[in-house]
């Protein structure tokens, strides 16, 4: 005990005594100047008015204040401002349940208290720093995922241009009347708009081009036009000495997204390239939400989220990304607000998405817009009914609260069968770029699904569904890889090869550009490895599936995950047959396809058939589809045997070509 104390009482003399530099004024280096620091901690706008922190102004209050906010920037806590003067949100230390309610713990900063509204514990300053001690030091291991970038990046995340000049961005498309005349006209966006979303004008070269002149040895061009959308959060600033205006919140540029300036929606660049944890995640708009204010819109696009605000005047955020995603780190800056509307495409992807989000939020405060009122056509989004010359404040007056999701009449379901009638391709699923004979057997690729994947050794199973799986992921489905047999630094590579489809090693002035590009796509992996309980398995998925909006979770392969857990061969039969019932479970119910590899029986044969899957018949019965490697080593052919398919029972071959040099 007298050590805990000591040591309580050696950290927070260091933190007293140390100068106060912490995260919202980490220095940004800046490509071509080394040397340059670049303050990150000034306002957009000295003219924005931040999000006061008043209390009193005696020396040890502040300090306490100081104190306070350094160590939940210190330890990724991501605290946020409320209504009341002094009071800031963090997570809670106490919370069991880290995924979705921790976000509730109420910080004076004055009294040096909290209290969790979830869990209802509370006390002083001290006591909430040890317990956060505790939770960090007890993280549950069955968390392990790491982004594609945690294999791949080489290099500190950095803006592009020192942030000065970024800040100046909107300053170019303010100043130019032409340009503003020209937006107005096209997309029906007053100027006041772009200038209050701090919208503006750079140059930025896409990978693409940076890739194309790699391979020619050509130099790099300085870029085109494009509109910048920076993405927005809010940051402790303490008050200098002799300033009386107080500690405040002020506003940060977390991150820009430049997008073609013909059209608005079509990404060119992020920069940063890449975010991790450790930067402060950001939205477009979120600045105009006042400190007092309880309701927010969230719409996907940046046109959506400024045509909503023009014609409502609510405030309204876009996603970060141009995927349905929304990162746990995006989470905190919205817990704020009481009232939440989704306002997301009106389709079939869109409105799922939006569910998915909301359960994220908590059903209680959202609602979801559906721009169409209902009807089986119309305006797909918010900025398409602008366009139209609809009401969008009659719009967003419609919109609803999503029932409980093991009720439902004919009438909760009519939209969603309009939207499968009117939209057969996205009922079908995504559909495949690399082998597009596929997607007339399978059709497409489906949520909720469960496919096995078997074949003889060496036949190439990873090798396949890594194609697979990095095909639909470029299409935008945010996916999930475990790999219990290859180390994933290996699989990287692999897909990065496959990703670039060339041998990397025989052009490295193109992998870092390819790094980068690859790092981009929504791909996350499990850092087990070897035998895992399929418990501890499922556990890491579901945070997958709530932390980044997996869509598609890859297993590879369910001997390898299952060795070594069964003391004899019943056993082990039974246990897999209960990790292929949990997987099953597990797609239906979290709405997400998962591919299972699995071996094949020791046979004698030289073709497979669904009775080779290794195990008892239940992992056939379960699964969706099966998909058997067939090869024929005489003639020096390979091909996609579809087995099953239960979304409307095609089944075929589907011959295919391996190439060495980009493992595809």
């Amino acid at each position: 005990m007298s050590k805990l104390f000591l040591q309580g009482r050696l950290f927070t003399q260091a933190l007293r005594t140390r100068l106060f530099y912490y995260h919202n004024v980490r220095s940004v280096s800046t490509r071509g100047s080394p040397s340059k620091v670049v303050q990150q901690a000034k306002p957009i706008r000295n003219s924005e008015v931040p999000v006061p922190v008043r209390g009193p102004r005696d020396h040890s209050s502040k300090e306490l204040r100081t104190e306070i906010m350094h160590s939940l920037y210190r330890y990724h806590q991501r605290p946020i401002p409320t209504h009341k003067a002094n009071v800031v949100l963090t997570n809670c230390p106490h919370c069991l349940n880290v995924r979705k309610k921790s976000f509730a713990a109420y910080v004076d900063l004055v009294r040096g208290s909290y209290h969790c509204n979830t869990c209802e514990n509370g006390g002083s300053w001290n006591q909430f720093i040890k317990s956060l001690h505790k939770k960090l030091g007890e993280t549950d291991k069955s968390f392990e995922i790491a982004p594609a970038s945690s294999f791949l990046s080489s290099r500190s995340i950095q803006f592009s241009q020192p942030l000065e000049q970024i800040q100046k961005f909107p300053d170019a498309l303010s100043q130019n009347k032409t340009l503003l005349d020209k937006l107005f006209k096209e997309y029906k966006i007053k100027p006041e708009i772009w200038g209050a979303y701090r919208v503006g004008v750079a140059k930025y070269t896409s990978l693409d081009e940076r890739l194309a002149a790699a391979k020619s040895d050509k130099s790099i061009d300085v870029g085109a036009e494009c509109l910048t959308f920076p993405q927005t959060t809010l940051t402790f600033a303490p008050e200098k000495d002799g300033n009386e205006a107080g500690d405040s919140f002020r506003v940060d540029i977390a991150r820009i997204k430049a997008c073609a300036m013909n059209a608005p929606d079509k990404l060119t660049a992020y920069d940063p390239v890449i975010q991790n944890d450790d930067f402060s995640a950001g939205l477009f708009g979120y600045h105009l939400a006042p400190a007092d204010s309880d309701k927010i819109i969230l719409t996907r696009r940046e046109l959506d989220a400024m045509a909503v605000y023009q014609e409502t005047g609510v405030p309204c955020v876009a996603l970060p990304t141009t995927n349905y995603q929304l990162q746990e780190s995006v989470l905190p800056l919205l817990e704020r607000f009481s009232q939440i509307y989704v306002w997301l495409d009106d389709d079939v992807e869109g409105q799922l998405s939006a569910e998915r989000f909301i359960k994220k939020f908590g059903e209680a405060r959202c609602r979801i817009v559906n721009t169409r009122l209902g009807k089986p056509t119309g305006p797909l989004n918010a900025h398409d009914a602008l366009m139209a010359n609809q009401d969008l404040s009659n719009i967003l007056k419609s919109a609803r609260q999503l029932k409980h999701d093991q009720i439902a009449d004919f009438h909760d379901l009519r939209e969603e069968v309009y939207r499968e009638i009117l939209n057969p391709e996205q009922t079908s699923g995504v559909q495949s770029k690399d082998l597009p004979a596929i997607n007339k057997v399978l059709k497409g690729h489906r949520s909720g699904e469960l496919t096995i994947l078997t074949g003889p050794t060496g036949a190439g199973k990873t090798t396949v569904i890594s194609q697979l799986s990095l095909d639909y992921c470029k299409s935008g489905v945010p996916t999930l890889w475990g790999s219990f047999e290859i180390q994933n630094k290996r699989l990287a590579k692999k897909m990065l090869y496959q990703f670039a489809g060339k041998d990397l090693s025989k052009s490295p002035k193109e992998i870092d550009l390819w790094a980068d590009k690859f790092e981009q796509l929504p791909l996350y992996f499990l850092k087990f490895f070897s035998s895992t309980a399929i418990k501890d398995v499922l556990l890491a998925c579901k945070h997958a599936v709530y932390a980044y909006d997996v869509r598609h979770i890859i297993l590879d392969n369910l001997q390898f995950m299952l060795s070594q857990q069964g003391k004899s061969s019943l056993d082990r039969w039974e246990l897999q047959d209960e990790a292929v019932a949990e997987l099953r479970k597990f797609a239906t119910q979290q709405d997400v396809h998962i591919s299972l590899v699995v071996h094949p029986r020791k046979d004698t044969s030289d073709q497979l058939d669904i009775n080779s899957v290794f195990g008892s018949a239940k992992v056939t019965q379960e699964s969706d589809n099966v998909i058997i490697i067939q090869k024929n080593d005489e003639l020096d052919v390979r091909y996609l045997d579809i087995k099953k398919n239960r979304f409307d029972g095609t089944l075929g071959s589907i011959p295919y070509k391996f190439m060495p040099e980009s493992l595809r």
